[in-house]
């Protein structure tokens, strides 16, 4: 039986997105000690189950959904740290908001896993939007957590490095690691005996979740014989029938292992701040260099509610990354502001970094949050969001800075390549009194167009002060009889922010009901939808139905 869940055409969009995606995270390249380095020596063997530390193993079924199962299994595991219960949470909300070309299914770098949680969308619980139903989630469920730091292990310099692996399962728990995994029996890789694995290829087309070790598992139980003893234990998702009741081993040797791993850990309440402002929506997709180690990053905002500037969130690339916050009215301003916070992120990632010194921010004004870093043995310092096979970002001009020195910036889409880039900067607000009470607003601007050519929607946010600053908005075409014809859903939308959403409307002539409403982070929801009109024109005489 072929248990290769994947769509080839997908997968091949995927894997052409991977170089600019966790296959780019450089091997650790500095000289001052790991985590990894000063926990060890690690015990021999280790399993999560034993600790109670990993949740039940699920099914993907017939979906390329692995990566999803592997992002929510590895967050699982490191709540139950500190959680009791386990949260059952929601793989299929993250399959159909992960806001990519793919359609709820197809093999995926766990970057897009991380800014699904980093804009604040996700996760939700498993009993409010239940996998599997491919285009079907409720669009206005609120985050039950907030997802604050996320871990990019290096990659493995050879079989026998899995130091930084132990120390994140034992520290944190299940590691989504990406590898080579198919049980076909013509490759002679899977061992149906002992459920064991070992590939001597490394294309990369599955994501598991690493949850212990065996440094004496013996070569022999693998079917193809590795030059040396050890294993990994692997929580697969595809159900307790396949392998050890959803387990496996994995060679230490295996070729595949050890080039994307990421670690979901750091989670607090899904209310800890009241105002998110960002830009960098579908998350880090390309590294940006500057000349050298060290940049400086900037992102302009308008303020929607005062207060202060709390904490930060970017991400960094390689281990060791010295880092100083600013917080400046202007650009120009950012090289005099003091530094409100600094310190050196120990792991590569994703990280919410709190401002020793809150930084005090005025409705109507704007600010700016900037991030000067120094990344050892990495001359690409500053992340970016950018275009790539799986990602099409929204940027303007006015948005993004960088900048070699401090002094001298330059906005980043005036940059070759980059006209619609924005670097992966968010700035979380603390409101001055009380938070968020009303929803945000979304209007709605539709005219005419002939058949089958591309229809326009114009639509705007607003939300009036306290806002919290970002937003989903949700706009719907249906026709005379209430069928839904199309959808879109843009996430992390800023208040103030306009766009246009282009369709082809191959439909036939008549008019039909644009639909929109907006959702906050403070779980605001639109009380009546946004209304318009669209009317699709057929050949000169034909008959048109209304709408009623």
């Amino acid at each position: 039986m072929r248990f290769r869940l994947r769509a080839t055409l997908l997968v091949a969009v995927a894997l052409a997105s991977c170089a600019a995606l966790s296959g780019s995270l450089p091997a650790a390249g500095r000289a001052t000690a790991t985590p990894w380095e000063l926990a060890g020596p690690f015990p021999a063997s280790y399993d999560l189950r034993a600790e109670g530390r990993v949740t039940a193993v699920r099914s993907q079924q017939s979906f390329g959904t692995c990566w999803v199962m592997a992002a929510m299994g590895s967050l699982e595991s490191n709540l139950l740290r500190s959680e009791r219960p386990a949260l059952d949470l929601s793989e299929n909300n993250l399959a159909n908001h992960m806001s990519s070309r793919l359609d709820y299914q197809g093999w995926a770098p766990s970057e897009l896993s991380a800014a699904y949680f980093a804009r604040w969308e996700g996760p939700v619980l498993e009993q409010d939007d239940p996998y599997p139903a491919p285009g079907r989630s409720p669009d206005y469920l609120r985050a039950v957590r907030h997802v604050q730091d996320i871990l990019f292990l290096p990659q493995r310099s050879g079989p026998l490095d899995n130091a930084a692996v132990k120390w994140a399962v034992t520290a944190y728990g299940a590691v989504d690691a990406a590898i080579d995994f198919d049980t076909n029996a013509q490759d002679h890789f899977w061992n149906g005996e002992t459920n064991s694995y070992y590939a001597t290829r490394d294309e990369l087309d599955h994501h598991v979740c690493c949850v212990g070790w065996d440094d004496a598992y013996p070569a022999s139980r693998f079917a193809i014989r590795p030059p040396g003893d050890g294993a990994l234990l692997i929580k697969n998702s595809w159900g307790s029938e396949v392998g050890e009741s959803g387990y496996f081993w994995l060679s230490y040797y295996d070729a595949g292992f050890g080039r994307a791993l990421a670690v979901f850990s750091g989670v607090a309440a899904s209310d800890d701040f009241d105002a998110v402002y960002q830009y960098d929506a579908l998350g880090r997709s390309d590294w940006l260099g500057l000349g050298g180690e060290q940049a400086w990053f900037a992102s302009r905002f308008s303020c929607v509610g005062s207060g202060t500037v709390a904490a930060v969130a970017f991400y960094t690339p390689v281990p060791g990354v010295a880092y100083e916050v600013r917080v400046a009215g202007t650009v120009a301003g950012v090289v005099k502001a003091p530094v409100v916070a600094s310190g050196t992120i120990a792991v590569a990632g994703y990280h919410t970094v709190r401002l020793a010194q809150p930084a005090a921010v005025r409705s109507g004004d704007d600010f700016v949050a900037a991030v000067h870093v120094t990344t050892p043995g990495w001359a690409q310092p500053v992340p970016v969001e950018s275009p790539s096979a799986l990602i099409a970002p929204r940027a303007r001009p006015g948005q993004s800075y960088v900048s070699a020195d401090g002094t001298a910036w330059q906005d980043l889409t005036a940059r070759a390549g980059l006209a619609r880039a924005n670097v992966c900067l968010k700035a979380f607000v603390a409101a001055e009194g009380a938070g968020d009470t009303k929803p945000p607003k979304v209007t709605l601007a539709a005219g005419a167009v002939r058949r089958a050519a591309f229809a326009k929607v114009r639509w705007a946010l607003s939300d009036p002060a306290f806002s919290s600053a970002s937003a989903i908005v949700v706009i719907s075409v249906r026709d005379a009889h209430g069928a839904l014809l199309a959808k879109r859903r843009i996430p992390a939308v800023a208040v103030g922010e306009r766009g246009v959403w282009s369709f082809a409307a191959d439909w036939p002539a008549g008019a039909y009901g644009v639909r929109g409403r907006a959702f906050d982070v403070a779980g605001r929801r639109q009380t009546a939808s946004a209304r318009a009109t669209l009317v699709v024109r057929g050949a000169p005489g034909a008959s048109a139905p209304h709408l009623r």
